[in-house]
């Protein structure tokens, strides 16, 4: 197997039949594609000189609640590897390799959105929690008050300025800013795609949201996203859906964190009821855990949380299965080992144990779940492979109090 850097001159066209065949590329999209793959890091896989995979990543910030100041974040783009060459080994060494380069330059952690359940586990990722896709009738969206200014059309050629004002958006735990890349190609590949947005009195734009699709006359509507930063603000992004009822039969939209709907809808339960068979769908709520995040760095990622809870200090040991899948480098190797944590207001992790601790062991997958909160400490057991006294599990349940998750920005 041979590793090499992407050079769009030589390896774009063998990329872009993979994605053909794969059904990821749609007549038309061909430089929207490129662009997107050479907007950050990328790696293909080579046999006799073409090339059989590709694996993309970029650049972003990851928020934590205990930390003050975004931490660095690997997304982990697209892995495609060419149906005559799968099974091999490509894919993973590909995406081993993005996050050692990643792990090397200083990287925190890693993110992506897997194909199934599984197969990035390999390289130390897991689960984030569930994401809510809502589907709803808009004339059942009921709430109260006006639109706070008249909303605004906004196009792909609008681009920069939406992308702006999405890294402005209101941040929940584990929320993602990612590059300008991201918007772009989210814009270009939605033929007809269009937002609705709000200006101040300076002609700002301060929220909106993204309509991605729309299914013929009565719909259903697929929005990309919903943007905002106060409640006044997601206020008027429901009543612009709401304003849609009359034609509108069906919208379909992410729930964002730790907002729950539902009490903003009339009779949903009836409403779930009576499209039952629509030609369209009916009403529900589908959830669906399909991100996958991994640390890079024990130290990067620990270092500086401040825990409100009472201190915890343990002896961490840990796996990390990455290793496997890496080509003899001499570099980064994955971030397993032996470590002191001091969970505080000041958290601190070195390596090396210290005597008279009790011990935490466990995968860096399983580490992960309990650092971002995707996982209660003293639950871990249930699903994963955890080796620590019930009674540290308990203290750190106390001492890592964090709401769920979410990237809230698809990758």
């Amino acid at each position: 197997m041979d590793i090499v850097r992407y050079d769009p001159a030589k390896h774009l066209e063998d990329c872009l039949t993979t994605w053909r065949d794969s059904g990821w590329l749609e007549k038309g999209m061909e430089k929207a594609a490129g662009e997107f793959i050479s907007s950050g890091s990328a790696l293909v896989s080579l046999e006799g000189g073409r090339a059989v995979a590709l694996a993309t990543s970029g650049r972003g910030g990851f928020h934590h609640c205990l930390h003050g100041s975004e931490l660095d974040f690997c997304s982990i783009n697209t892995v495609n590897v060419a149906l005559h060459g799968r099974r091999m080994g490509h894919g993973g060494t590909l995406t081993a390799s993005l996050l050692a380069e990643a792990a090397e330059r200083g990287d925190a952690c890693a993110g992506l959105g897997m194909f199934e359940q599984g197969f990035y586990n390999r390289l130390g990722f897991s689960n984030m929690p569930y994401w809510r896709i809502l589907q709803v009738r808009p004339s059942d969206i009921a709430v109260p008050g006006e639109l706070s200014s008249r909303p605004v059309r906004l196009t792909g050629e609008d681009w920069r300025e939406i992308h702006d004002n999405r890294r402005e958006r209101y941040r929940f735990h584990g929320s993602l800013n990612l590059t300008p890349a991201y918007t772009k190609v989210a814009m270009e590949t939605s033929p007809g795609g269009f937002a609705l947005g709000f200006r101040n009195r300076d002609g700002k734009l301060t929220h909106h949201l993204f309509i991605e699709k729309m299914e013929g006359e009565n719909g259903p509507v697929s929005v990309g996203w919903l943007n905002f930063r106060r409640p006044a603000e997601f206020t008027d992004l429901m009543l612009v859906l709401a304003s849609m009822g009359d034609q509108i039969d069906l919208v379909r939209f992410s729930e964002p964190p730790g907002i729950q709907v539902q009490p903003l809808l009339r009779k949903p339960l009836a409403s779930r009821r009576r499209t039952l068979g629509a030609p369209g769908g009916r009403v529900e709520v589908r959830t669906l855990s399909w991100t996958q995040c991994r640390i890079l760095s024990v130290e990067s990622s620990l270092n500086g949380m401040k825990c409100r809870g009472k201190p915890v200090s343990f002896n961490l040991r840990l796996h990390d299965p990455v290793g496997k899948h890496l080509l003899g480098s001499p570099g980064w190797r994955g971030c397993g080992g032996d470590y002191t944590v001091h969970l505080s207001v000041e958290t601190e992790a070195s390596q090396g144990f210290t005597h008279g601790l009790p011990v935490l062991e466990c995968s860096v997958n399983s580490f992960t779940r309990l650092w971002n909160g995707s996982a209660r400490p003293s639950l871990l057991p249930f699903t994963d492979r955890v080796d620590a006294s019930p009674g540290l599990l308990e203290m750190l349940d106390e001492a890592l109090p964090m709401p769920e998750p979410s990237f809230d920005w698809e990758i």
